[in-house]
């Protein structure tokens, strides 16, 4: 065997243990993985009805709100937001928002409003008075009941 075919030989044999020794090495511990912080909730629910005796058209969207609506004003800054499509029946509508309580300030004041718009879009449904919920002895249920916008 020539001196240049040892030495090539030996580098292979070289080289394969050190990648069995790499292979057989166990990895290094990862750190463990904080566990995910647990965030308190609470549900902001309640009915929402008309008083006009007509139905929405299935496809109808409503749209219910928490707002922060603490200060004069400002607009007010939504908190949670849940949308229904509604599927032609009758109101009264049930609905449910999660509020993340660590985005709530007790000293602030938050209301539900909601809005029904009919399958084009159009508006035909609203709140026209405040409805506090769940600061100041405020309770997290609200039945609102909407006026219908002219020229719906």
């Amino acid at each position: 065997m020539t001196n240049h075919l040892i030495a090539k030989t030996v580098f292979a044999i070289a080289l394969g243990a050190s990648t069995a020794v790499s292979a057989a090495t166990p990895p290094a511990p990862q750190q463990p993985v904080p566990p995910i912080a647990q965030v308190s909730i609470t549900n902001v629910e309640g009915s929402i009805s008309y008083r006009e005796r007509i139905l929405m058209p299935a496809g109808s969207l409503m749209t219910v709100q928490v707002l922060d609506v603490s200060r004069p004003g400002a607009p007010a800054e939504t908190v949670s937001e849940v949308s229904y499509t509604l599927d032609g029946s009758a109101p009264a509508y049930g609905y449910r928002l999660r509020v993340f309580n660590d985005q709530l300030e007790p000293n602030h004041t938050y209301a539900v409003r909601a809005e029904i718009r009919d399958p084009n879009g159009r508006l035909a449904f609203t709140t026209d008075q405040r409805h506090e919920v769940l600061t100041r002895g405020a309770p997290n249920e609200a039945h609102l009941v909407l006026v219908r916008v002219s020229g719906s």
